[in-house]
């Protein structure tokens, strides 16, 4: 499959699973959800949620990374006067 496809079935699966954790509490969905929801749930979610963390942490590395105080007073474009 190609990187462009994953991407957009990424981005489904997203605002599917977003517009459901806004729609029910966890504690409902636990009650109201079948069996097989919350089996596939419950087998699948560890891989799914350590793979989400794991990207989750990339982005915010470099997001971190790029919002970083300068240190290099010859680059420091705040305006103050050294």
């Amino acid at each position: 499959m190609s990187e462009d496809r994953l991407e957009e079935r990424l981005h489904d699966a997203i605002s599917e699973l977003e517009m459901v954790a806004h729609s029910i509490k966890p504690p409902e969905a636990w009650r109201e959800f079948g069996g097989l929801t919350t089996e596939q749930f419950w087998r699948v979610w560890p891989d799914v949620g350590a793979w989400g963390q794991w990207l989750w942490q990339l982005i915010d590395n470099e997001r971190g990374d790029q919002a970083a105080p300068v240190d290099d007073p010859d680059l420091d474009e705040s305006g103050s006067a050294g």
